[in-house]
This record gives structure tokens, sequence and C-alpha cells, in this order.
């Protein structure tokens, strides 16, 4: 397997429909020859074909790496943020 990209639509009360990119790997041999552009393009024909008209995909900031390869294919930095987590027993 050369890559592979895990898509879902969303409804948010906050920000209506759109597309999040909930998870894109490219194997570290196969970097920098387009799959992963052309895995992000089979997201884009997906939304189009939906009729949403807003990708989303957060980028961990420990994987600098791969902000440039989102920028370079048209994607804007939106916001940064912290995220939070509580575990409990159950």
């Amino acid at each position: 397997m050369l890559g592979w990209v895990s898509a879902e639509e969303q409804l948010l009360l906050e920000a209506g429909a759109r597309i999040e990119i909930v998870g894109l790997v490219v194997s570290s041999e196969h970097r920098r020859i387009a799959v992963g552009r052309a895995l992000v393009a089979a997201v884009e024909e997906w939304q189009q074909v939906r009729g949403i008209s807003v990708i989303f995909v957060r980028s961990n900031v420990a994987r600098p790496e791969s902000h440039p390869f989102y920028e370079s294919i048209g994607y804007v930095r939106h916001k940064t943020q912290h995220a939070y987590i509580k575990r409990s027993a159950a």
C-alpha cells in the first residue's frame, strides 16, 4: 500500500456542512511522488459530488513536515489550538 486517506462529512451547528480529512498517511518510501496529492484530490472530488464547499484538515504541530504539503495544494492555516483530554476510570 502506498497511502491511505479517511474523510467524513460533518454537519456542525457553528460551521455548517463540511468534509474533514481525518487521516492521511503516505508510506515514507513513497513520499514526494504525488501520492498524497492524489489522495487529497480524491477527497476533493467526493466533496464536489456531495455539494459541500469546505474541506477541513487538522495537522498536528508535532508534524511540521506536513504543513508545507497542505499549503502547497491550496489549504490555508485557519487557526491554532490546544487539545485537552481527561481520562476516567470507566
